[in-house]
């Protein structure tokens, strides 16, 4: 699961990482979205409190009416007001019909659904599977993660580097001119065994470690680094713990 952003809302997306090598082998043809208004989402358009569980007994159901012989659970989506569950799946559009009324009748949700065919996959691969972008979302949690594993309450400012990498001087010159006076230091020099390429540019800040604060600083390495060419490496930082 991970947060990203959807237009101008929050969003946040679950998906089966694994079944990407298996879709081509897959029989089935369609794509079935159920679409679950929430009754009582949080100002962000996301849901609280109780109805977790609420929304996880309809999952469980939908689950158990599209079984592995007729259909896949691939993920969810939820945002703005909404969870949106993904199915590939051999159903026809009047079964997918009925699994929805029945589903809102014995729920008290409002559920909309959409059935498509989609040979191709795009429900997979332009609904759920990570941009770019989310994955360095998904990176930057993954470092905040760990440092509150360590004990570190993320509250406090500490140095923070970040490493990009180019395969030719003038690559990374171009990158460095693009940066402006966003960094407290920028050091360059050659990573002979790296095989993103040698010329590396390590950039320094103070800032703090979570993803929240991390992320518009990532972002702009990432697309920028790729614009010039060049390959954004992430970023680390030393445990504060209180």
């Amino acid at each position: 699961m991970f947060p990203c952003q959807m237009g101008d809302h929050a969003a946040w997306i679950s998906y089966d990482h694994g079944i990407r090598k298996e879709l081509d082998n897959l029989s089935f043809a369609n794509c079935a979205r159920f679409a679950i208004t929430l009754r009582q989402p949080d100002d962000r358009g996301l849901p609280v409190g109780d109805e977790f569980g609420w929304l996880n007994a309809v999952e469980d159901k939908l689950v158990e009416e599209i079984p592995e012989r007729v259909g896949i659970h691939i993920g969810r989506v939820t945002t703005n007001g909404k969870r949106f569950f993904f199915f590939l799946t051999s159903l026809d559009e009047a079964a997918i019909a009925n699994i929805a009324e029945t589903l809102a009748s014995l729920n008290q949700y409002e559920i909309e659904y959409v059935h498509k065919s989609d040979t191709e996959r795009s429900c997979y691969w332009d609904d759920l599977f990570p941009t770019d972008n989310d994955w360095q979302v998904i990176q930057d949690i993954r470092v905040q993660d760990a440092l509150r594993e360590e004990g570190d309450s993320l509250t406090t400012p500490r140095p923070i580097e970040h490493w990009t990498y180019f395969r030719n001087e003038a690559d990374r010159e171009r990158f460095v001119a693009l940066l402006g006076n966003r960094f407290d230091a920028c050091e360059l020099y050659e990573t002979p065994d790296s095989d993103r390429g040698i010329y590396t540019a390590k950039l320094k800040h103070i800032g703090l470690p979570d993803y929240r604060s991390m992320n518009s600083t990532t972002i702009f390495l990432n697309n920028t680094a790729r614009e010039c060419g060049g390959d954004y490496d992430g970023w680390e930082t030393e445990v504060c713990r209180s």
